[in-house]
């Protein structure tokens, strides 16, 4: 009678919860509690039937109440951009680097309606332990800030601040790549699509600059300031088409800016690659689209969201220097696709 009273009370929509699992256990729910907290004091067969009957229930523990009972909250807070196709990938791989440690993520967007300051003070209001940040763009200040309260891992921007560890891919090396790329199709006049106000955008003009200097092509290309979306993209492919002269070769801030430029160039008849060349940057799911299959300069989302969940952990734990900046800086790769090819003689 007992079963059948707990399931009619499941169907008819309440939530299940510890005491339930006791009954239909037949132990106490201080013991149940304990199996949840991986605590000491149940048999192991006690604990397979205590999760057995949780899954069978479709108990899900509230771990928003579990965080306001510890004294430590040892959850993982993400800010991501829900805009940004790269921000995608990169939460995949913080799931895959907690997918087996007890700390939870907790993620909160930023939108067109919802600012960056909000997502973060969604974040601390959970009490969560420390903060994964993607692609800041608070100030160097306000992270410092921010950072004095809570551990801060900033990932594809770097910090000064002396609290916040960082995690990037190598921007140099990633344009250097794509120069070797284009130089070796007999590509000179280059145009570098920037975009500095966006994040770590200023980092990735000046890996451009040096290795353009390093090409021996500082006098031969150029640079316009644009932006990190499709419809930056899409200004610029204008602004160029009204130039009449087009460059041999567009490198772009990243690969929605260079889906933008490509669909204009597309429209108003330009051969890519015959006519001119096109490079994205990020390597993101909307690169290897079959009707786009666009040369980008691959950033490894899986190593960025480990070494990010691997400093958060290191802070939680309080391993480590306290007050040292602790950056990592990791490889990146060219992928080849069809948007390039050799220079119009």
């Amino acid at each position: 009678m007992l079963n059948r009273h707990t399931t009619s009370e499941h169907a008819a929509g309440r939530r299940p919860t510890m005491r339930d699992i006791a009954r239909e256990v037949g132990v106490s729910q201080s013991l149940v509690s304990i199996v949840f907290r991986d605590a000491p004091g149940a048999s192991d067969e006690t604990r397979q039937k205590v999760l057995e009957t949780a899954d069978r229930l479709g108990y899900v523990r509230n771990e928003s109440a579990r965080s306001l009972r510890s004294t430590r909250s040892t959850s993982i807070g993400v800010a991501f951009q829900t805009r940004q196709p790269f921000h995608g990938e990169l939460l995949d791989g913080l799931y895959a680097a907690t997918a087996d440690l007890p700390n939870r993520l907790v993620l909160s967007a930023v939108s067109d309606f919802r600012d960056e300051a909000a997502a973060i003070r969604s974040l601390v209001s959970y009490r969560c332990g420390a903060l994964v940040l993607l692609g800041p763009r608070l100030s160097e200040d306000e992270i410092l800030r921010l950072s004095s309260g809570i551990p801060v891992v900033s990932v594809a921007r770097r910090c000064s601040s002396p609290n916040v560890d960082w995690v990037v891919s190598d921007d140099f090396q990633g344009m250097s790549l794509a120069l070797d790329h284009l130089t070796s199709l007999g590509h000179r006049r280059i145009v570098y699509l920037s975009a500095p106000i966006s994040p770590g955008g200023r980092e990735r003009q000046h890996a451009f600059e040096d290795a353009a200097e390093s090409h021996r092509l500082d006098t031969e290309v150029t640079i316009r300031t644009s932006g990190m979306t499709e419809q930056d993209g899409a200004e610029a492919a204008t602004a160029l088409l009204g130039e009449g002269a087009l460059p041999s070769a567009v490198i772009a801030f990243n690969d929605r800016c260079a889906l933008g430029l490509l669909d204009v160039l597309v429209r108003h008849g330009i051969r890519v690659p015959d006519e001119l060349s096109v490079i994205g940057f990020d390597d993101s799911e909307i690169a290897s689209r079959t009707p786009i299959s666009m040369t980008s300069v691959r950033q490894d989302p899986t190593s960025l969201a480990q070494f990010a969940v691997e400093r958060a952990l290191q802070r939680l734990a309080a391993t480590g220097p306290a007050n040292t900046p602790r950056g990592t800086i990791l490889p990146t790769s060219l992928t080849v696709r069809s948007t390039t090819g050799p220079a119009p003689r």
